[in-house]
């Protein structure tokens, strides 16, 4: 893999993942949140919320794609974390494995690619956070 190619693969997961979470989270499909009627409520979890069922059901789709992202992009930083622990301890990787690992350069852009894709899942994840969360005013 060179670097052109993982950077169009980043950018195409996250189109794909900005596309599906657009649709999920439409205002037309979710509606929004009523807004908080007293500001100063210690407790604002027992304001009554009346949505239609299909918003609701949007909504709970809504925040599992957004807990699906959040994992993901976990995964993805833990693999370029790793992918970076080979490459600043290059020469002990190397002296165990030998010819079976592959170039540091390309261990290197395996780092960068799994780090791009965990960052823009995240953001992802905070977009749509912010979109669940938004209230009429």
């Amino acid at each position: 893999m060179n670097a052109l190619t993982a950077s169009f693969i980043v950018a195409l997961i996250g189109a794909t993942a900005f596309i599906v979470i657009a649709v999920i989270t439409a205002r037309g499909r979710i509606d929004l949140l009523p807004a908080i009627a007293v500001r100063d409520s210690s407790n604002s979890s027992h304001v009554p919320i009346d949505l239609p069922e299909s918003a609701k059901k949007f909504r709970v789709l809504g925040w599992m794609l957004v807990l699906l992202l959040y994992l993901t992009a976990t995964f993805c930083l833990l693999q370029g974390l790793n992918d970076l622990r080979i490459v600043f301890h290059w020469e002990q990787w190397e002296a165990y494995f030998g010819s079976r690992l592959s170039d540091r350069a390309e261990i290197a852009l395996y780092s960068k690619f799994w780090i791009a894709i965990a960052i823009a899942l995240i953001f992802i994840g905070f977009w749509a956070q912010r979109r669940l969360r938004r209230r009429s005013t």
